[in-house]
């Protein structure tokens, strides 16, 4: 009350902080129309898909908007999920970094999913592959993002044109990007760091850290991954689609590490299958079905270390990024190694790296 009192005395004051107040409350206003307009027209704007948000709240004193209902579907091939799929996104502006003289932002995303699909003809995928995901990633926040963070995520591919349909998934993932930063620096070709977990299909645990520079057209990234103790009889579905095999037992570990730099692809896949049985006499109605797992069941058997009962192989990945080369034949020498000279161990190799500067 003092202080309105006073103002009173100074009417032109009494304006300017009326002014002030009208403006703050009109660009509030504006905002709740503008910016949901402008986030649809980004999304609309990426090339071969087309987007939605159903609502956006504004914090003007955090310096922030949050985004509801996020989805981003490719337009053509009819695929009947979206690629993104996000619950909401909060960004903000992280105010402690003023005091730095920078001006840089967060990013929360609460159940994103992304997902990877075939249509039910077989004849289109949604890969997000051909796309400069960096421009929308600018323009909804034009200002360096400190850190991202996600919860409660799920990363799927899903095939709707095989029988059974494949549906294999990633979810409960959790996971942190840390300064990923919208300039360039010479000096830092991978200037974020990313870590990353979940749960997969069949209870197995995935881990990822690396790091990457995810706002160029195509990110260059040096990744370590890490996919443990996952149930096989849970990949069945995948398994028969693809290979008309069931699996009755067994366990699998996958370990990568995988170099994109300048759009090329370089590392490494290899998956470890321990205790593994193929054949369910129970559920062998087709007798050439039965047959077909008769001769993989012996094929695998031939060639899995006795020993530690493991079945598994090292495939090196090279190429550019739209065309990598798996050497088939060194697959199967993995798989002989495995066999025969010694058992390939769970773990990181530790022998791929990025080395050099971003655009040797």
């Amino acid at each position: 009350m003092h202080i309105v009192s006073r103002l009173k005395k100074h009417p032109i004051a009494l304006g300017i902080l009326a002014l002030l107040i009208a403006a703050l409350i009109g660009a509030r206003l504006y905002l709740n129309v503008w910016l949901p307009d402008y986030v649809n027209r980004v999304l609309n704007n990426i090339e071969g898909y087309e987007g939605s948000v159903a609502d956006i709240d504004i914090d003007l004193y955090r310096g922030a908007y949050r985004i509801h209902q996020l989805k981003l579907y490719k337009k053509t091939g009819k695929i009947p999920t979206p690629f993104i799929d996000i619950e909401t996104a909060d960004l903000s502006i992280q105010w402690g970094a003023l005091l730095h003289g920078r001006v840089v932002s967060n990013a929360e995303l609460t159940q994103p999913v992304l997902n990877f699909a075939v249509n039910e003809s077989g004849t289109a995928k949604q890969t997000g592959a051909g796309v400069d995901w960096s421009k929308p990633i600018k323009d909804l926040m034009p200002i360096d993002i400190n850190l991202v963070t996600f919860n409660d995520g799920k990363l799927t591919y899903q095939d709707f044109s095989t029988t059974p349909k494949v549906n294999v998934y990633i979810h409960h993932m959790s996971g942190e990007i840390r300064n990923l930063r919208n300039v360039v620096d010479a000096g830092q070709p991978l200037p974020s760091t990313l870590t990353i977990k979940g749960d997969s299909i069949g209870g197995g645990a995935l881990q990822m850290a690396g790091k990457m520079n995810i706002l160029k057209p195509v990110p260059d990234m040096d990744m370590d991954i890490k996919l443990e103790k996952v149930h096989l009889p849970a990949l069945s579905d995948y398994t028969n689609a693809y290979g008309a095999i069931d699996i009755k037992e067994g366990n699998l570990n996958v370990y990568s590490e995988l170099v994109i730099k300048n759009n090329h692809v370089s590392g490494y896949i290899k998956p470890i299958a321990t205790h593994m049985s193929l054949i369910d006499l129970r559920k062998a109605a087709n007798p050439v079905k039965l047959a077909w797992e008769t001769v993989v069941a012996a094929v695998v058997e031939l060639f899995t270390n006795q020993r530690k009962d493991q079945f598994a192989t090292k495939i090196p990945l090279e190429g550019d990024l739209g065309n990598v080369d798996t050497d088939t034949w060194s697959a199967i020498g993995g798989i002989i190694h495995n066999a025969f000279v010694s058992a390939f161990k769970n773990g990181l190799d530790k022998d791929v790296k990025f080395g050099g500067g971003a655009d040797e």
